[in-house]
């Protein structure tokens, strides 16, 4: 999942900003929904079809991917008023698809769609649907001139914020329990929890889990809703690499049961896929971590260790990595290396790798880490700035989510 930009508000707070606009009765010349939630996307989408509509706006809907789309209807109603209509709200979905350059030249969407921007001599207005746009794009940068919004859409974080690690505090779960308040659903803070785990990030899956808890009679909501979720494996190898032996355990099952969750949201559950994206994720770890602790072997403090091991300036990368290079010494991660460098070669001879064997090797690192304390606090200071507040989780959900 992609790290959070400094100062954007989240997918929530972004959606609420266009529900007050259009509510106050204002419709810009152009909107432009991107990011990867496919749900916030619908969602604003139809918040500003409604609006446009009770305005009397006539609704025209294009979409990018359909192979049977007329581009060249497209640019027309972008290049002439209506005749015997009003104006229009033109929605076009995945509309990256119709901007690609061919021969070094802007599509004939693009220009008709900037023109129609900057001209205003065609009535109506403009909404852009799409999951990859860049916000510094020719066609992003026009929306804006023209006075739009550009909402940046992005899958939400699973788990909670680093210096606050109430799992509550998780975006996913508080937007379950946003959704079911707004269902009037009356659901305990544990059963959020629970749905939103046994689920995944997945907002359309959790609506319809919602949907089962709104008929569930006097079943519990354990028996309506069963465990689907698909794991991280990035998040899974953050727990075996600091010890949390009963997450990583949990993970672990989650990730050999449902599969993860690729970028695009679709879900992989191939054995050979699964355990090169776990091994290579504790590996991409691992290895920075030991170079780190060798950095605090030699007398370094946390903020040259992180340098040396190249760990980026994203707060949660350094407070995860902070984290970890403390907890153990460098002849432990040296051997927790060889230890999966071990099990890789394993499963690559042909030797069945299953999910009792990177169970095991959690639960000897879990050991390991439960007999060592961390080094104290006070001996080496803390990464950045005092008090200084990092975002939720990175990385995919996985995104995601990674």
């Amino acid at each position: 999942m992609a790290a959070r930009a400094k100062g954007e508000a989240s997918p929530m707070e972004q959606l609420a900003a266009l529900e007050r606009t259009l509510e106050a009765g204002e419709l810009p010349r152009a909107f432009l929904v991107r990011g990867e939630e496919r749900w916030f996307r619908d969602r604003a989408l139809e918040k500003i079809v409604e609006a446009a509509r009770a305005k009397q706006f006539e609704l025209v809907r294009y979409d990018g991917q359909d192979p049977d789309v007329r581009v060249g209807a497209l640019c027309d109603a972008l290049g002439a008023p209506p005749m015997f209509s009003g104006p229009r709200v033109i929605v076009v979905r995945n509309a990256s698809a119709l901007i690609e350059k061919k021969g070094g030249q802007d599509s004939p969407f693009q220009r008709a769609a900037i023109a129609f921007l900057k001209d205003g001599k065609v009535p109506g207005i403009l909404v852009l649907d799409t999951e990859s746009l860049r916000a510094d794009s020719v066609l992003a940068k026009s929306v804006v001139a023209a006075g739009g919004p550009v909402l940046s859409l992005r899958r939400l974080w699973e788990t909670p914020p680093p210096w606050d690690p109430d799992p509550r505090k998780a975006e996913l779960v508080a937007w379950l329990a946003a959704r079911a308040r707004e269902r009037k659903l009356a659901l305990k803070p544990e059963e959020v929890l629970y749905v939103s785990a046994a689920v995944g990030n997945d907002l359309y899956a959790l609506d319809a889990a919602l949907d089962r808890v709104e008929q569930r009679g006097a079943q519990g909501v354990r028996e309506v809703v069963g465990w689907t979720s698909a794991a991280s494996p990035f998040q899974v190898a953050e727990d075996m690499l600091r010890g949390d032996g009963p997450k990583a355990i949990a993970g672990i099952e989650a990730l050999f049961r449902g599969g993860f969750q690729e970028k695009d949201g679709s879900r992989e559950t191939d054995r050979g896929a699964l355990l090169p994206v776990l091994f290579g994720s504790l590996r991409s770890k691992l290895r920075p971590t030991l170079t780190g602790a060798l950095v605090l072997e030699r007398g370094g403090d946390v903020a040259a260790a992180a340098d040396a091991a190249g760990i980026n300036a994203q707060p949660r990368a350094r407070t995860e990595f902070e984290a970890r290079v403390r907890s153990r010494a460098a002849r432990d991660w040296r051997g927790m290396l060889g230890e999966l460098a071990e099990l890789e070669r394993k499963s690559r001879s042909g030797a069945n790798v299953d999910v009792n064997d990177v169970a095991a090797l959690a639960l000897r690192w879990a050991k390991a880490s439960a007999a060592r304390p961390p080094a104290p606090a006070a001996a080496r200071p803390a990464i950045g700035a005092p008090g200084a507040r990092g975002p939720g989780p990175g990385g995919p959900g996985p995104g995601a989510r990674r």
